[in-house]
């Protein structure tokens, strides 16, 4: 239990220095030219300064998703320089730590279900509750090899909210086998996200 404690210490400690590095960061981000998005539009790139290599996102840098989603939608009418800031510090903490230096390469795992559903999403249609397992496919493995994760989405009644906790690894049954064109998209980061009240709408 102590141990525990110290892992979720740490790894908020980490977070909170991370956001206020962020936020320094952005004073000095790279500029990488236009990038297009999927849905058409073009927004000017940046990516952190090398000194904030454990905060990069190395596919999407600091302009959000490839749709365009989060810069265009979601993040609609507000300045840029926030919308940097909450994608890398707020929504996507310690990217590149948590996904590649330490996250769960899954061409070197395999996903196993311990219980529970086989698929649950933050939406009305996948409540449930599940715990995985990626067990490293290599022989001699350590025991931190093994990758563990908790999903839990809840609705609260007929409301578009729930309860939605997910702890450890950000795998799923059908990454099994799964094939990508980009690289990075073999590398599953890890994640400690309790929310109570979520919109999962």
């Amino acid at each position: 239990m102590n141990i525990l404690i110290w892992i979720i210490l740490i790894s908020v400690g980490l977070w909170v220095l991370s956001a206020v590095l962020v936020g320094v960061g952005l004073f000095f981000k790279k500029d990488l030219g236009d990038r297009a998005f999927s849905d058409g539009t073009v927004v000017r790139n940046y990516e952190l300064p090398d000194w904030l290599w454990w905060s990069q996102n190395p596919e999407d840098n600091l302009t959000g998703d490839k749709r365009g989603w989060y810069w265009n939608i979601y993040m609609e009418g507000r300045p840029d320089w926030w919308k940097m800031w909450v994608w890398s510090a707020w929504r996507n903490p310690l990217n590149y730590w948590k996904r590649i230096k330490t996250g769960c390469d899954i061409r070197e795992h395999r996903v196993v279900k311990i219980c529970g559903d086989d698929y649950v999403r933050d939406d009305f249609e996948n409540t449930g509750f599940q715990i995985l397992l990626a067990v490293p496919t290599a022989m001699h493995s350590k025991w931190y090899h093994y990758k563990p994760a908790l999903y839990w989405v809840r609705r609260w009644g007929s409301s578009n909210r729930g309860i939605v906790v997910q702890l450890g690894w950000k795998i799923k049954l059908s990454h099994n086998g799964a094939t990508y064109v980009d690289p990075l998209d073999y590398f599953k980061g890890w994640t400690l996200e309790p929310q109570p009240f979520k919109d999962i709408s």
